[in-house]
């Protein structure tokens, strides 16, 4: 089948990949063979029957899970076409690693995965960018605290002061909470 060969080759190449180099999802097709070509076959023929359905029979799970995109980018550019789905399926495939772990994976995101692609990329760039983000502050994070700054949540001087009468909630000794603080 030309399809499932076409979806199989996108799935195993990592020749030009949009996710970062330390995606996990990434390093299980290079350096590690987490994969057994069997299953990886399996999924592909899983990826063509869901993207034939989804022209077949529609969407059938949930609709909570459904959103169905009529303007933008995020349309659907392959509602009126199965090749053409396919082909996008297999862009997407190839180039985001995490949208074969999404198939790898079957069930409900393999079916978001096949009924809109081009939502599906978007959604995985996004995660990419917002995890690159979080990265990078958390690299200055521990660059401050390596130079032996705190965090001021963390600081000595906010712990509980015993010596001058203040308890864990730090209110003093003796005096009481009226019915009005919150």
């Amino acid at each position: 089948m030309y399809w499932v060969r076409r979806i199989y080759d996108s799935i195993i190449d990592v020749s030009d990949v949009r996710d970062s180099e330390k995606s996990i999802n990434l390093v299980r097709f290079e350096e590690k063979a987490a994969y057994d070509p069997t299953d990886i076959e399996a999924t592909a023929h899983h990826v063509f029957d869901e993207a034939i359905a989804v022209h077949t029979r529609g969407w059938v799970r949930p609709n909570i899970y459904h959103k169905k995109v009529v303007r933008g980018k995020l349309t659907d550019v392959s509602q009126t076409s199965v090749e053409r789905r396919l082909a996008r399926l297999c862009f997407l495939l190839r180039h985001v690693k995490a949208a074969c772990d999404d198939a790898l994976r079957g069930g409900l995101t393999l079916a978001l995965l096949c009924d809109n692609p081009e939502a599906r990329g978007s959604t995985k760039d996004s995660n990419n960018n917002g995890n690159g983000k979080r990265g990078k502050r958390m690299k200055v994070a521990k660059k401050i605290l390596g130079a032996g700054f705190t965090i001021a949540g963390a600081a000595d001087d906010e712990k509980p002061d015993k010596k001058h009468g203040e308890n864990e909630e730090g209110e003093g000794e003796g005096e009481e909470r009226s019915g009005d603080e919150v």
